[in-house]
Formats: C-alpha cells, structure tokens, sequence
C-alpha cells in the first residue's frame, strides 16, 4: 500500500514538473510550438494580465499539435516559457498564424518584469501589428542566458485558434515572400479567369458567364479575407468591413454557384423539385451574405457553415442528375463540386473543431476551389464547343442542296469530333461560291487574284484579266421582275464558264450583274479571243423563262500585263474598270482593251 502511494506522488510530481517545465530554445529556423502551451478558459472575461495565477494547478497543459477551441465566447489566456541555454543573444519571430483573430494580446515577461507589451487584432488598426505580416507576428529577444515567458490573451467571434511557430526571422521573411508570391499567382490567375468570362458575358450575354465569373471572383475575396492579405493589402484598417467580409464572400460564392448550376445545367427542364431545391441554397447564401452586414460574425458564420454544407450536396446531387440525364459536361461539372465538395468539409470540420488543424485542413476549401475552377473552365470550353459543332450543323444544313449530301450530314451529327473538321472544310468552300449562279464569289476571287499575281510576277508570265457587265440590266429586272433578273444571271454565268479554254481559267461573280474572269498564263492577243468568244455565245443566246423570251449583251473591260512589283491587285482591277467604263461609253456590247499609252484603249465592237 505504501509503495503504491509513493509511487502515485512521483507521478503527480513528474506530472507538474512536465508542466511547468520551459522550452530551450530551438535550434531549427521554424519550430511548432503549439504543443508547448498551457491554457486556461477565463469564461466571465475577469483575468488581466496582472491577476493570471501563477500556480500550474490552474493551467491545463495542451497535449495537441493544434490549439482549436472553435467558437467560444471565452477569453481564453495561453503561456509559454522559452529559455536561451547559449552566452550570446538571439531574436526570433513568433508567429500566430490564424489572421483573423478579433483581439490578439501579447505579454512578454523576463522574471517577473514586463519587458514588452503588443495589443493587435484584425479588429484593431493594421499598423498596431510590429511586423507587417498577414499573420501576427511578434519580434522576441533573448539575452545571453536568458528566459522569456510568453502570455498570449485571446478574444474573438471568429474560431478559436492558435498555430504558433517559432522563426528565424531571414526564414520568416523568405517564407513570407514566398506565400506572397503563391498567393498573388492564385489570386491573379483567379481574377484573370473572372474577367475573362466577364468579358464573354458582355459579348454574348449569357447569364452562365456572368455567375461563374461572380463566384469565382467571390471565392478569392473570402480567402483573401480569411488569410489576412485583404486586410493587409486592400482594405487595410477598415475594420468594420473587414469583420463581415468572410460570411459575406462566402455566401455570394454559394449564392452564384448555385445560379450558375441552375443554368448551366438546365435544372428547371430536367427536374423542377431539384431546380427548386437548388434555388432555395442559393438565396438562402445570398441572403445570409446580406443580413451577415449586420448579424454578429459568430451568427453568421455558423449560419453559412450547415447551409454551404447542404448546398453543396445538393449542387453535387444536380451534377450527377444531369450526368444520369445525358447533359452536356456534366461529368466536368460532377468532378468540380467533388473536389470542392471535399475542401469544404475538411474546411467545416476544422472550423468546428472537430478535426485537427494544419496546412491541408486550413487551405483544403482553397485547393478544392482551384481544381474547381479549372474543371468548372473546361466544362464552359466544352459547352462552347457542344454550341459551335450544333451551330456549324445548322449552317452546312441551309447550305446542303442535295439529299445525298443531306443524308450523309444528318449520320454526321452523330459521329466524333473528327467529323466535324470535315464539315468545318466543306463550310469553307461553301463560304467561297456565289449561292445565286454556282460561280465563285467575290472573296475567293480576291484572294485567288492576289496569289496569281504575286506567283505571275515572281516567274515573269503573262497575266490577263476581264471585267463583265450585262448590258441594261436594270431595265430586264424592271420589266420582267427580280425572278427573272436572277435567272439571267444564271444562263449568262453558265455561258461565261462554257466559253472558257482550260481548267485554270477562272470565273467568279464580281458582284450584282458584274462577273470577273481570270486568264494566267494569257498575253492580250489570247485574252481578246476569249473575251470576244464569250461576247459572241452570249449575245447569240436567248434567255427563255416560261413564257418570256429576250436576248441580252455584255460590255468587257481586259487588261493584261506581265505583274510588276510596284503594282498591286488593286491596280490590276482598276485598269479593267476603266477597259469596261469605255466599253459602255462606246455604245455597249464590246471588249475593250486597257492601254498604258492610250487610255482611250482599243476596242472590239460586236459585229
């Protein structure tokens, strides 16, 4: 009996030894103390600094890696005692790495003098902090063989928390720049995304765009707030919007991502009870974030905690609705609130207390957010390329004159992505024709023109051109209507394309009752030949529509030349404008031919 009540003294003597034992300065540049503390709860807020009891008995040792309390209306005092064992100084940083503590208390005691005193706070003015950090920072001195005890006094509406870490301040300061740096990557990239898909809104004006760039600028403003860079950085020292902006941010993030899921994914066509559902989180976020400008920070937030929670099963049970329903990127949807999802309720559950805080837990809603973003990107892309494959179907569908080719569009639908470069080719050559005669249109001629010419000039070859124009052809659309009109175009572009020589003679309508006719490879003496060939075949037919007959001519405008560098296109164009303007001066029915030395140029009149 004597021997177990000994035994049980040595314990309870150990046991307060433990407890009041001091830390020997570390060595290491970055040290976790938070282990290192003893707490006590003052519940009623009556401890000053000066009235802390001294006894350990009234201390409770923190056995944890993490200090989390979760929301506490307590003030609650943390101690610990740091001895310096070497014969020379040292001065180190420590570090109360959670930003957004209301009112932060810092006593430093060597022996029983007060040696130094910091009073700070995201509810107090910025510059009361004596490092500029985000975090609260507090230099530390030691003097040669000298112990410091450290009292921290901690009040706040926010979680309860208290990572501390122990630095050599060259490490601080790196690891400081560092952040800063991943931080502003994240935050600028972020925003980018956000303007980007701003700036697709307005041009567009689809209402998707607009809430995913609203959510994902309101994702960064909630953590640049919750980190403390918002109240360092943007709105440094004004505290009262400072102490809302976390619930505010994160009820607009819940808000406008459930409107962009509504949209996006069609909820209202694909079910209404989810639609209904999803709606009723979204204003329930929205209206949190108002009402959070006047409620209590704690209200708020544990408000936001059990609605962001819900809201994302329920925005997760509208992904994988619409992904059993066939909707278009859905899956990239689905994965997006998963990862998010999960970075909440790390997050959450941390807040709540219920698990350990750390690195993962404490930026686990951030990481869930970036895969977010990216997918939820990819999802936007890919519902841009859904439209434009649906949107190109429809144009080559106007476009497609046959049944065959009809035929073979309508089993396209339904094939890979590969197929639609196909159609995205025959669209071209589409784009590139007259939709009235069958011709080339002018655009193709353009750019077809350009390439003769420069390949003409390169190799020094002749190069022949011929501008048309149907005589009197406002009076055939006055006379016989506009049907008619355009089934004289017809007849007379087939008639040009049947008067040509060889394949590489090329027409194109030139625009209204204009056709341009390209000759390469032809001197003047060629070029006439054709000309008047085509001429001749048109004034020796006769345009037939139903019960109306009449004949028409053209006038011609040719110019040829070997190209030269010092002209242009523009100029080869110009000179058979002038040709066919002499033309139609000289009574019509002609071809003229362009001369540098005779602007008059030669013509040959109909015989």
């Amino acid at each position: 009996m004597m021997n177990r009540f000994i035994a049980l003294a040595l314990s309870i003597v150990c046991i307060s030894f433990a407890e009041a034992a001091r830390l020997e300065l570390p060595r290491s540049d970055a040290f976790a103390i938070t282990q290192q503390l003893r707490f006590i709860e003052d519940s009623d807020a009556t401890l000053t600094y000066q009235t802390l009891p001294d006894s350990d008995t009234h201390w409770e040792k923190n056995n944890d890696s993490h200090f989390n309390k979760g929301y506490s209306r307590s003030v609650w005092w943390l101690d610990l005692t740091i001895h310096n064992p070497d014969d020379h100084g040292h001065t180190r940083y420590l570090d109360l790495s959670y930003a957004v503590l209301d009112y932060v208390d810092v006593y430093i005691y060597s022996g029983d003098q007060l040696k130094e005193e910091y009073h700070t706070g995201d509810m107090r003015l910025y510059h009361s902090r004596p490092i500029d950090s985000n975090t609260f920072v507090i230099p530390l001195t030691w003097r040669p063989g000298e112990t410091l005890r450290i009292t921290y006094r901690l009040e706040s509406g926010t979680s309860i928390q208290a990572p501390l870490t122990l630095w050599e301040p060259e490490t601080y300061a790196s690891k400081d720049a560092y952040s800063n740096i991943v931080q502003g990557f994240f935050f600028g990239s972020t925003l980018i995304l956000a303007f980007y898909n701003l700036l697709i809104f307005f041009i567009l004006r689809d209402r998707n765009y607009f809430y995913y760039a609203s959510f994902i600028i309101s994702l960064p403003l909630f953590f640049l707030t919750l980190s403390g860079q918002g109240y360092r950085y943007i709105w440094t020292d004004q505290i009262v919007l400072n102490s809302h902006a976390i619930p505010f941010f994160l009820g607009m993030s819940f808000m406008f991502s459930g409107f962009f899921t509504r949209r996006f994914l069609n909820l209202r066509a694909l079910s209404i009870p989810t639609d209904v559902l999803v709606a009723t989180f979204a204003l329930l976020g929205g209206s949190v974030a108002v009402l959070s400008i006047a409620l209590p920070y704690a209200i708020a937030i544990k408000a936001l905690v059990p609605i962001g929670l819900c809201a994302c099963f329920v925005y997760l049970f509208a992904g994988i609705l619409a992904g059993f329903r066939k909707v278009p990127s859905a899956r990239y949807y689905l994965i997006a609130w998963i990862c998010f999802l999960v970075g909440s309720i790390f997050f959450a559950l941390s807040k709540l207390g219920l698990m350990p805080l750390n690195f993962i837990t404490e930026h686990a809603i951030q990481f869930g957010s970036i895969f977010q973003a990216v997918l939820l990107s990819l999802a936007l892309a890919n519902s841009i390329n859904v439209e434009r494959k649906l949107r190109f179907q429809a144009q080559a569908d106007t476009l497609v004159t046959t049944k065959r080719l009809n035929e073979q569009l309508e089993n396209r639908v339904h094939e890979r992505t590969q197929e639609l470069e196909v159609l995205n080719k025959q669209l071209k050559v589409l784009s590139n024709t007259d939709e009235l005669t069958g011709l080339k249109n002018r655009r193709y001629m353009t750019t077809s023109l350009s390439e003769e010419w420069k390949r003409s000039a390169r190799y020094q070859r002749q190069l022949s051109v011929l501008l048309l124009d149907i005589d009197f052809f406002k009076k055939v659309n006055d006379d016989y209507g506009h049907q008619i009109g355009d089934q004289c175009l017809i007849e007379v572009a087939k008639l040009i394309y049947e008067s040509l020589r060889i394949p590489s003679d090329q027409v194109s309508r030139y625009g209204g009752e204009e056709f341009f006719v390209m000759l390469p490879e032809t001197d003047a003496a060629g070029a006439l030949s054709v000309a008047e060939r085509i001429r001749s075949n048109i004034e020796k037919h006769t345009i037939v529509v139903d019960d109306t007959r009449f004949p028409v001519t053209v006038s011609i405008g040719l110019y040829s030349c070997t190209p030269e560098t010092k002209h242009s296109v523009d100029y080869i164009l110009n000179c058979a404008d002038i040709a066919l303007y002499q033309s139609k001066e000289q009574g019509r029915n002609r071809v003229t031919l362009y001369s540098e030395d005779n602007i008059s140029g030669n013509s040959v009149e109909a015989r």
